[in-house]
Formats: C-alpha cells, structure tokens, sequence
C-alpha cells in the first residue's frame, strides 16, 4: 500500500471546490460566509463539496485583509511534566512576539483527538505527537499544516522541529569519559518504545550505541516515582555504576532524591544526568545536570516554518525540517 495514499500534496482550495461544485469563486465565498444573492440549493450543494474536500478557508489571508493575526494551536503531552509547561511558555512567548494567537492543548487523550479537535479552530498546529501516524495527520487535520516536534516529519503538510538526539548524547557520553564516568547506566521510560520496537526509547537506543560497552538499563514508569525505584535498583544490582542517565528531568529528580534516602554521594560517588533541561532542575540539591532539550530554540524554528508556509500559502509546501541540537547543561549532579 502506497504510504501516502489519501494525503493531498497540497491544502483544498476555493478552486477546487468551485470546480467540484459547478459554481463561481465568489459563489463559493457567498456560500460559506452566509450571504445573500444565491439560492439555498446552490449553497447546500457548495457545503456538502466543502465537506467532502475537507476545504477550509484561508484564514490566515482573511485575517490580514482584516488586520486580524493567525491562531496557532499547540498540542503538548500533558501539564503534569514541568517540561511541557517550560515548553509552551517558550512557545507562547515566541508566538505572541510574531502578534499570533496560541491556543494550548494536552494530548492526554490522545494525538489523534487533541489534532481533530482542534484543527476546526485554528490556521496551523505545532505538537509533541509522538504516537500517533504522520499519514494520518492531514486527514484529522483536514488540511491545516502540522509542525511536530523532535521527530522528522517526511509528508507534504507535515513539518517538524527536529533533535538531533545522536549528536547530543554522544556529547554527553563523551564528556562524562572525560571526568572520569566509566560504568554507565539508564532509567528508561515505559511506553516510549516506538512501535514494535523491543529495545526501549530511542533515546536508550542512542544511549546504548554512544557507550559502546554494555550497561545497565531499568525501565520505569515516566515520574519522579519511577525515578526512585529505578535507581534504587540499578544500584542494588550493580554497585559499580557511577553514571545514570534518567528519560527526563522528572525521572532524574527522582534518582537524586532516592540517592539522598540510601545516602549514597552525588556526584562523588555517582553521577546523575537527566534530560529535557527544565529550569526546576536548578531548585534540588545537588542541581540536576541534564541535555537541555533548547525549548526557546524550538519554539523560534516553529515559528519560522509557520512564516515560510503562509509566506508561499498559494504554492505547494513540501515537508519542511529545521533541527536542534541538544546541548549538555552542567549543573552539581554530574
């Protein structure tokens, strides 16, 4: 099956309609915006073609005309995870610079829903969409462009922000050799495997290919909960690690307070390392080292492929990637 089948190259246009339905351009602008001069047949025929094509209307050129901005919905996993909130305030300030509106909304639910339910409203969605199926996403979104974060983005009206994980960890695992690191080990996340997949995260992955030698690796449920039990058990089983990477931040903030409970030194004794770079990290004793995920370097590149794709709204957009790379913020815990 042809991956890309039922994904349009490009967004439905009042053109296409027209044409579909038998009518004028401007028959077509009468229809959707209620108005008079054309006859009530003609306007149900006009919005059922509009229903079929999924058409929606430029807002984004109605609002110039109108001296009105463009609304953009961001779709972040949930408010649970302070990383996600330093991320929409990273973005919220970034799109607010531009004079656009942000509607915010969680994933909790699922991608597909939090996509469906609000594409009806806005000119464009950002999101953190790692589960559902990039082919899927012009049909929930029914046409409006789509920017996902971290992941590559490979369809027409799909875009991303992408991180460059393997440039970030191998950095991290470098400059932990460095200071002296040489039993690593990690607390996974459950449930972020990609599909299929046996082997964990990809950031495990990458993980496991930077160091090169086995280590040790416990899978947890993605809290400050999952964190403790994770290293309380690495160090049980093996008490020669002196590194432990975390999934998040969250997990990490974990580890250190379980180090605390089993008065266990760090970083003397060992090293611990999350990831996501959230600023709550600096509030624990020691201070969280992590691989800052550039949250406010995300949220600007978003916003410039949002100004290429309406800057070219008339023309086909293909997909569109900038990427981040994570970057080792060193802190007292490592």
């Amino acid at each position: 099956m042809n991956p890309t089948a039922g994904v349009p190259a490009t967004r439905v246009t009042i053109r296409d309609v027209a044409r579909a339905a038998g009518v004028s351009r401007q028959t077509v602008t009468r229809a959707i915006n209620e108005m008079p001069e054309i006859s009530e047949q003609t306007r149900q025929r006009v919005m059922e073609t509009v229903d079929r094509l999924g058409y929606r209307p430029n807002r984004f050129a109605i609002d110039l005309s109108r001296q009105r901005t463009l609304s953009v919905g961001l779709i972040i996993g949930t408010f649970r995870n302070p990383y996600y909130a330093q991320l929409a305030d990273a973005f919220v300030a970034e799109l607010r610079r531009r004079d656009w509106q942000v509607v915010v909304g969680t994933a909790e639910h699922g991608d597909a829903e939090a996509i469906s339910s609000m594409a009806p409203y806005v000119d464009a969605i950002i999101g953190y969409l790692p589960f559902s199926n990039e082919a899927d996403f012009s049909t929930l979104a029914r046409g409006v462009p789509i920017v996902q974060l971290e992941k590559r983005a490979t369809l027409p009206g799909v875009h991303s922000v992408e991180l460059d994980f393997e440039v970030g960890i191998n950095a991290l695992v470098a400059a932990l050799r460095e200071k002296g690191a040489r039993r690593f080990a990690m607390i996974d996340a459950a449930n972020r495997a990609t599909a299929g997949d046996q082997n964990g995260s990809p950031r495990r992955q990458l993980f496991e290919k930077a160091v090169g030698s086995p280590c040790v690796i416990v899978t947890e449920p993605e809290s400050i909960a999952g964190g403790m039990n994770g290293f309380r058990t690495l160090l049980d089983s093996d008490p020669t690690i002196d590194v432990v990477l975390a999934f998040n931040d969250l997990m990490a903030m974990g580890a250190v307070h379980s180090s605390h409970l089993m008065k266990i030194d760090v970083p003397g004794r060992v090293r611990v390392v999350g990831i996501d770079g959230i600023s709550l990290g600096e509030a624990i004793s020691p201070s969280l080292s992590t691989l800052s995920l550039e949250t406010q370097t995300v949220a600007a590149e978003a916003a410039a492929i949002l100004a290429q794709i309406f800057a070219g709204a008339s023309r086909p957009i293909a997909s569109i990637t900038r990427t981040v790379t994570p970057r080792v913020l060193w802190r007292e815990s490592a």
